[in-house]
């Protein structure tokens, strides 16, 4: 069987080329994939930033698709299943999955191939079924939102918080609308006004300008002087990471969602968290349960993600894609396998 993959040889250097399909063991399945979002992770092995990276490979971890041939030991999956796929299995047994941190698990193992070609394996540890009725375009988002689950589930919020998401973005957005769920009146914040109108529409309290240089004193004049009882940095900026701490109120939490690249330090004045009681936190990938709710919160309709698309590309384009992102030229950008 032939497949066509899209084979990154060397920093921005993708080859779209055909081989063939890779070989099924006794405890894998084939899938037919589908639908495949870039992620920043995969734009940093592509501008070769990320060290450590080598090369060829492939690379790819948002991906769905539909299984077309099963190994004789699996008996959870069928051909025909529709399948959403997660970047790594967990062990179950080491001291942090035993304490409920399946995303920090000590012994992670590749459960998945890369998503910008045409057929992939995995293991059913790794995948996860697909609801009746949901597109692969939506679907493919459950690995983004499962992680911006795990932001928010350790975020206390209760209704009728105020809850500022620093960056709008496709995370950020998503960040928003989970928080909405839970109730919080949410402040989203970013530098592009398209993005902030974005945020608007899929349901922020309030948006405000990252570049106002009073951005403080806004949203002290919303909050009645206190602050926000949580902010979430969904951005990877210093300066967003220090000013967090501006905005929380007292007693609030601030999450350091995003990571910064490359790594960078930040000046805290420690009397700020301690005066203020704050609770600082960080974030990290998603549990397997995660993911299954992510998948669920698509399929009701309670986060609307696919307002978030603002490129499609086919296999072929997949550089050009890589491109749009660098460039920063729109939101979420996805690459369909079977698009010209």
């Amino acid at each position: 069987m032939k497949m066509r993959r899209a084979l990154l040889t060397a920093p921005r250097q993708f080859v779209v080329e055909e081989c063939d399909a890779p070989e099924m063991g006794p405890d894998q399945v084939l899938i037919a994939i589908r639908t495949c979002g870039v992620c920043p992770s995969d734009v940093r092995l592509y501008a070769g930033t990320r060290a450590g990276t080598t090369y060829p490979r492939t690379t790819g971890h948002e991906w769905v698709g539909d299984i077309v041939a099963v190994g004789e030991s699996v008996t959870e999956y069928q051909v025909g299943d529709r399948v959403a796929a997660f970047v790594q299995r967990v062990c179950g047994m080491c001291r942090n999955c035993q304490r409920g941190l399946y995303n920090m698990c000590l012994n992670r193992l590749p459960a998945i191939q890369g998503g910008f070609q045409t057929m992939g394996l995995a293991v059913p540890q790794a995948i996860e079924r697909i609801p009746e009725g949901l597109g692969y375009e939506t679907a493919c988002f459950a690995e983004p939102l499962a992680c911006c689950y795990n932001g928010v589930m350790r975020t206390p919020i209760r209704v009728g918080d105020t809850v500022i998401v620093m960056g709008a973005g496709p995370i950020g957005q998503m960040l928003a609308q989970l928080a909405h769920l839970r109730g919080a009146r949410v402040i989203a914040v970013d530098l592009l006004e398209e993005r902030l109108e974005l945020a608007r529409e899929l349901g922020a309290w309030k948006t405000l300008n990252a570049g106002d240089p009073d951005l403080v004193e806004q949203v002290h004049a919303l909050t009645g002087g206190l602050g926000a009882e949580a902010v979430i940095v969904a951005v990877g900026s210093t300066r967003a990471e220090m000013q967090a701490l501006e905005l929380a109120a007292p007693g609030a939490c601030v999450n350091y969602f995003a990571g910064t690249y490359p790594a960078s330090t930040i000046s805290v004045d420690p009397n700020v968290i301690h005066y203020k009681q704050l609770w600082v936190t960080g974030s990290f990938h998603f549990t397997p349960g995660g993911f299954r709710t992510a998948l669920d919160l698509l399929a009701r309709g309670e986060v609307q993600v696919l307002p978030l698309i603002s490129h499609r590309f086919g296999l072929d384009q997949v550089a050009q894609a890589f491109d749009t992102v660098i460039e920063r030229g729109g939101m979420k950008v996805i690459v369909n396998m079977d698009a010209q």
